[in-house]
């Protein structure tokens, strides 16, 4: 569908209509909308995103990628701007704000009612990967002394400007939360009964600065809807909701999966040439840095690799099962740090298992390798040498694919970070040197 919604604008624009392609993409859904805007020329896409309402444009908005998102902010007008901003809940304004030149952001905050800026200026002050930065200002909350019935009226007060409402959350005189009650709960009770009484005194909820994957796996714990926002003296300051949880489950399996291909978490597939070469070479020199690391390994074993040559041909087999089974292994920790099943508490648990696993297919694989070889040409003790070196080198990935990204997330950087540079030079390196080492033992030996 969005192939032919792009060529009925792409149509339209050539004939000079873009009021016409703007009233075409005006009733779809904003985020098929915006991804339509993010298959034309950007100059196009701006043209007809100026032509949009500002509460349809709002949502537009919140759905374009990162650099169509910045080209929208940076062209239109700041009247206009303000308009778009004050159409959006108090938390999605935050992530905008937050993304405006300090000058650019004073004005529209300036500019939208006093009521929501000063909301958004409180959510602006904590991190955005926090639950303070994640959560929203619009809820709805009622003093224990209420009553139901009077509970279900703020209900019906609020509904206009607090969306997804599921839950009413219940506070005593000072703002602290005492409790919480869904919406299912409320309509079935008898409309005279205090709220307190039918309330759940013990809610999940979470503080300001808890990590957003920590609120993202409390969701998926406890399957909820929405989830109340403290500060440190359990005030009600705001709530999180699983439209926002989604949007964070998203970001932390596209950034581990950027990261664990060693890209950066802000580069998109229609960036310009220029900032994806900015954003790739980097690590592309780290990259080639370790792997100068490995090549010495082997130059080390050069006059060895030349009395003989099938050495070579074995060293790429050694090299690329040492890589995949350390990419395995990072799949695995990486994989299970994000859903909170390990930490550093049960590391030596995990690397002996992991080190266990790598011993056992490394015996596995080693012995077809050897049987490979010997296949294809090769003596018994090239075999004998290959199997060896297989073994070393998948236990060597286990225990690397395991050691590194503990040691990251013991210095709280990313595990996910370890896994195409440093990983693969310590697989490479244990590979060539269990390979190259054994074969100058072997044949000092006499046995090759």
């Amino acid at each position: 569908m969005k192939d032919s919604r792009i060529e009925e604008v792409k149509a339209l624009l050539h004939g000079g209509d873009v009021a016409g392609a703007g009233r075409l993409l005006a009733v779809l859904h904003p985020s098929d909308t915006a991804r339509v805007l993010e298959g034309i020329e950007q100059q196009r896409a701006l043209e007809i995103f100026r032509s949009f309402a500002p509460e349809f444009a709002s949502e537009v908005l919140l759905e374009l990628d990162e650099r169509l998102r910045k080209a929208v902010l940076s062209s239109i007008p700041e009247t206009t701007l303000v308009e778009v901003v004050e159409e959006m809940e108090t938390d999605d304004a935050a992530d905008v704000i937050s993304g405006l030149p300090s000058a650019e952001a004073r004005k529209v905050l300036d500019g939208i009612d006093w009521k929501e800026s000063i909301h958004v200026q409180k959510l602006l002050k904590y991190p955005d990967d926090t639950a303070g930065g994640k959560m929203q200002a619009e809820l709805v909350s009622v003093v224990e002394d209420a009553t139901v019935e009077e509970t279900i009226e703020e209900v019906r007060r609020k509904s206009d400007e607090v969306e997804n409402i599921s839950s009413v959350f219940v506070v005593d005189g000072e703002g602290r939360l005492v409790g919480a009650v869904p919406l299912t709960k409320l309509i079935f009770a008898s409309a005279g009964d205090a709220v307190r009484s039918v309330a759940d005194t013990g809610p999940v909820k979470v503080s300001t600065d808890v990590d957003q994957e920590e609120v993202a796996r409390m969701f998926q714990r406890y399957d909820l809807l929405s989830m109340p926002v403290v500060d440190g003296e359990n005030r009600l300051v705001g709530r999180i909701t699983i439209d926002d949880v989604v949007d964070v489950i998203e970001e932390e399996i596209f950034e581990d999966f950027y990261r664990m291909a060693s890209l950066n978490t802000g580069e998109r597939a229609l960036d310009p040439p220029g900032r994806s070469f900015g954003m790739r070479s980097p690590w592309l020199l780290l990259n080639l840095g370790t792997a100068f690391i490995a090549a010495s390994v082997v130059k080390l074993f050069e006059g060895t690799i030349e009395s003989m040559v099938m050495l070579a041909v074995l060293m790429p087999v050694v090299a690329g099962l040492g890589g995949n089974a350390a990419t395995q292994t990072i799949t695995v920790v990486v994989r299970g740090f994000a859903l909170g099943e390990i930490g550093m508490a049960n590391a030596r648990k995990l690397l002996i298992k992991e080190v266990m696993v790598g011993l056992g297919n490394g015996l596995l694989v080693g012995a077809v390798a050897a049987l490979f070889a010997c296949l294809i040409g090769a003596s018994f003790m090239v075999g004998v040498l290959l199997f060896l070196a297989m073994t070393a080198s998948l236990v060597v990935a286990g225990f690397s694919g395991a050691v590194i990204p503990l040691i990251l997330k013991w210095l709280n950087a990313d595990p996910a970070l370890s896994a195409s540079v440093f990983v693969t030079a310590c697989t490479d390196v244990g590979g060539f040197f269990t390979l190259l080492g054994l074969a100058a033992l072997f044949m000092k030996a006499g046995w090759l």
